[in-house]
């Protein structure tokens, strides 16, 4: 399988945290020009960071932060992260302590996040928005990063305009319960539900969802019947596809992103003329 082909089928659905030390890939590996750099926690780790220069061509206004989900590390995102520096985003993508480069940390697998996480990211929005005053700052969660964004929320929604979530976790009950139900796995929340609910509740700035079809752990039914709890309606796009699929839809017609992409641009489209 060439290297395309295994990002393409990317294992994005262990439901266990399961970091990757090594990186498979990185954005030179594919001609795109970035910048490696340690970005520095309060708590006095060091997190391996890559920024993606935007395509000169269509560069725009805004700034993607990645926020991954709990298996590989961020080279496993090189293509996704290099599709939307193509399309003019500056893109920021980060190992959280104990993935790929960063700072060693003890891993508990059946987590379905660190609390820490949460530091990290914290850590990259600080650095970000200091980097690029003159940018729009959004973050794209994906599954487990939804809930270390989540949890992060209420000390970064100062420096972030918008958000992008998938495959996002609206209750740890609910999740737990269905991947004991589905996997057989056993997983454990680091923090009380009605505690992550509180600060889902409190989401006051622009979000697109994304959902999958076929994705039975974190469903179309939770992005719909959830959508209505937050201070301003989120927008749902619903894809054909499991759990983290998303890039893989309409692939045939429209290529590996397409049309994932697409609907994100024309959300911060949106958010920028409004």
């Amino acid at each position: 399988m060439n290297k395309f082909l295994f990002f393409l089928f990317l294992p994005l659905n262990l439901l266990a945290i399961d970091p990757d030390r090594e990186y498979t890939l990185t954005p030179d590996s594919i001609g795109w020009e970035y910048e490696e750099l340690t970005v520095n926690t309060a708590d006095g780790f060091d997190l391996n960071t890559w920024i993606y220069a935007p395509n000169p061509e269509n560069e725009k206004d805004e700034v993607l932060i990645l926020a991954y989900p709990d298996a590989g590390n961020m080279s496993y995102f090189v293509y996704h992260a290099s599709i939307l520096a193509n399309l003019g985003y500056i893109v920021v993508t980060f190992d959280y302590r104990g993935f790929g480069k960063s700072s060693d940390f003890e891993i508990k697998p059946n987590n379905l996040f660190h609390i820490e996480f949460s530091n990290d990211l914290k850590a990259i929005v600080d650095f970000t928005d200091k980097r690029f005053k003159d940018k729009s700052l959004g973050i794209w969660g994906l599954s487990m990063g939804t809930m270390v964004t989540t949890y992060a929320f209420g000390e970064i929604k100062g420096d972030i305009d918008f958000l992008i979530y998938d495959a996002f976790v609206y209750t740890p009950d609910d999740h737990i319960q269905r991947t004991k139900s589905l996997k057989g796995k056993e997983t454990f929340s680091p923090i009380e539900a009605e505690v992550y609910i509180k600060k889902r509740k409190a989401i006051d700035i622009p979000i697109l969802l994304f959902a999958g079809t076929d994705d039975k752990i974190t469903t179309v039914q939770d992005a719909k019947s959830n959508k209505y709890e937050f201070n301003i309606k989120p927008e749902v796009k619903i894809f054909n596809g499991g759990h983290l699929m998303g890039f893989q839809n309409n692939i045939d017609s429209m290529g590996f992103g397409g049309w994932y992409s697409s609907q994100m641009e024309e959300f911060i489209e949106e958010i920028r003329l409004n």
